[in-house]
């Protein structure tokens, strides 16, 4: 398989600059993905507790309104909960990456390999 052959039409020879380009860029998308899946990022984790006093406390002193305690701890808890949500979701990200990169790598390839194949001359 050749891709840039002096018998290629320049239409080919475009297309595969291009399609290269596509596979190598798709490769370090891939690699990049699994690395990150690989290595896990050091993330720590709160307990709602130590959220409250790392993260809360500046809800009551940087707010206009007049916040009851009540209100103060709902809105400490649903930004607690949109942390462990965010937590949970970036795992989901990084997989869903990765099987994109991949799905994009065997596209590109198998398109690249279709298009430079050898066709074989029938015999008549």
């Amino acid at each position: 398989m050749i891709l840039f052959s002096h018998d290629k039409e320049i239409i080919f020879k475009i297309t595969n600059a291009v399609l290269l380009i596509w596979l190598v860029a798709a490769l370090a998308v891939a690699s990049s993905a699994a690395i990150r899946l690989v290595l896990k990022e050091p993330v720590r984790t709160y307990s709602y507790e130590e959220y409250k006093l790392n993260s809360c406390l500046y809800i009551k002193e940087t707010t206009d309104l007049d916040l009851t305690d009540d209100e103060i701890e709902q809105r400490c808890q649903l930004q607690y909960n949109d942390y462990k949500f965010n937590q949970d979701n970036s795992e989901y990200y990084k997989w869903l990456t990765l099987y994109t990169s991949l799905a994009n790598v065997i596209i590109v390839g198998g398109v690249m390999y279709f298009i430079n194949r050898k066709k074989e001359h029938k015999a008549s």
